[in-house]
């Protein structure tokens, strides 16, 4: 009954914490604009990178990755302390699949969500493979570079991540029941995730999947910063060359006060 009462607290707040949208947040607060209107319409990292650019991406990547991590590694804790400590691992993955459902279907837009690549990716962030799910993050950052092609990096990372779990779930000694519920919640979300990238599919098998442009988006951060020290650069060059004469300046009006005293 305990245990009942518990994990429906676990998925109602988690549920409620996935539908807090951080593409919505900083596109609108950074831009004044909403980001379900503009590029592919979609609320989540990719098309913060269309729309926005690398760093509002990046922002926004990393806020959904630590919502996601920071609320399952909370209610593990809880549990992890309570008389319920055998069911951590329980709560962990539960309240990352109503973190997930949240994200994807959020009653406040008529459930109608992102793709859940970046909650799903921060599931991994506090389980025993976090050092796995760093190292293979570094991996498909570069496989993204070469390839250029955000959907299928993202099926590849998250594909990858649910692996290596699973295979851990039934090699690290959990109970049967535990690594029952940790491979069923992981699969089911990566079924879904694809088959909210439906139409991404269809066009990676026919060739025609858009690509994100990163290089392009990460040489124009870079170049903003070039631009910005060349602006600076003449302002610094004209103040250097006022200096000299301002100093100048200064020291003739001190030697002529002595003159003016004298004649005074």
């Amino acid at each position: 009954m305990k245990l009942g009462l518990m994990l429906t607290l676990v998925a109602v707040v988690s549920y409620f914490v996935g539908t807090i949208n951080f593409a919505k947040i900083i596109s609108w607060n950074a831009r004044r604009k909403d980001i379900t209107k503009i590029g592919s319409k979609n609320p989540g990292t990719m098309n913060m990178l269309r729309s926005h650019g690398f760093g509002l991406a990046l922002a926004t990547f990393i806020c959904e990755v630590a919502k996601s991590g920071l609320t399952c590694l909370m209610f593990k804790l809880i549990f992890a302390h309570t008389s319920l400590a055998a069911y951590q691992e329980i709560a962990y993955y539960c309240a990352a699949l109503f973190m997930v459902l949240g994200y994807d279907f959020p009653v406040w837009s008529k459930f109608k969500g992102g793709k859940g690549v970046a909650v799903f990716a921060g599931v991994f962030l506090f389980s025993p493979l976090w050092y796995a799910a760093i190292g293979w993050f570094v991996l498909c950052f570069i496989l993204l570079i070469i390839i250029d092609i955000g959907s299928l990096v993202s099926f590849t990372y998250t594909g990858g991540l649910t692996i290596g779990m699973t295979i851990y779930a039934w090699l690290a000694g959990f109970d049967p029941i535990t690594s029952i519920v940790i491979t069923s919640v992981l699969w089911f979300l990566y079924i879904l995730m694809l088959a909210k990238h439906h139409a991404n599919l269809k066009r990676l098998f026919t060739g025609t999947e858009n690509k994100v442009g990163f290089k392009d988006k990460i040489s124009k951060v870079f170049n903003k910063k070039k631009d910005a020290a060349v602006d600076t650069a003449p302002a610094k060059e004209e103040a250097a060359q006022e200096t000299p004469v301002a100093s100048q300046l200064a020291s003739e009006e001190n030697q002529a006060l002595p003159q003016e005293d004298q004649n005074k």
